[in-house]
């Protein structure tokens, strides 16, 4: 008779243990999948921080080819991620190209420039890869005839369609650029130069022509 009680009371004592052990591992089971994905959000966190910390908010670039072609270019870009836009002023009586184009036998360039706006869409984000753009820029220039005494100061405005490449070096980067369009010569003017008084002699001519460049920029990001 004592033995059945106590057999009995034995399994009544374990009874506890056992529903205690099928509780932690409950527990533990449902507990486990939070705690990975909690361990996880430092991480994502952190992937997220990186990311930001590496995204491109925009550049300062200069353009050095411009010295042999229509003027070497200075400008600044805001954009986030795939789309940009790009205030730049180009020095154009600087460029191999320019002088070709606009100065005839005696002739010579007082300052001449040009500020342009151009929009850009990289195909890859974050500022890098292969992009497609338009622009719009006006230019100005001076163009002085010493022998005859006279200054021809004329103004375009030039819509373009470009595409190109940049290369993402860290901080810095290279971009390769080909630009098509048309200048639209919207004004023109011939005065004296001090001594001269032959300027009414002369008429303006309408320089609007198809205009073709390239650019090899080289910038910082920030």
């Amino acid at each position: 008779m004592l033995k059945p009680l106590r057999s009995s009371e034995t399994h009544s004592t374990d009874l506890p243990r056992h529903l205690f052990g099928a509780l932690l591992l409950l527990a533990v089971a449902l507990f486990a999948p939070h705690a990975a994905a909690s361990d996880d959000v430092p991480s994502t966190e952190s992937a997220s921080s990186s990311a930001a910390k590496s995204a491109h908010h925009g550049s300062v670039f200069i353009d050095p080819l411009g010295f042999l072609l229509f003027g070497p270019t200075l400008g600044v870009e805001f954009g986030s991620n795939k789309i940009s836009a790009t205030l730049y002023g180009r020095w154009l009586d600087a460029g191999v190209a320019s002088r070709s184009l606009f100065l005839g036998a005696g002739e010579q360039f007082d300052f001449s420039y040009g500020v342009g706006l151009r929009g850009r869409y990289y195909l890859h984000g974050n500022g890098a890869g292969p992009h497609l753009g338009v622009a719009a820029e006006v230019l100005r220039s001076r163009v002085e005839a010493p022998l005859s005494l006279i200054v021809t100061t004329s103004k375009y405005v030039t819509p373009m369609a470009e595409a190109g490449y940049r290369f993402d070096l860290g901080g810095a980067y290279l971009g390769l650029t080909g630009a098509v369009g048309y200048a639209f010569q919207t004004s023109s003017s011939i005065e004296n130069l001090p001594g001269g008084l032959n300027a009414d002699r002369y008429e303006t001519t309408d320089r609007s022509n198809i205009y073709g460049s390239a650019n090899l920029d080289l910038g910082m990001y920030f």
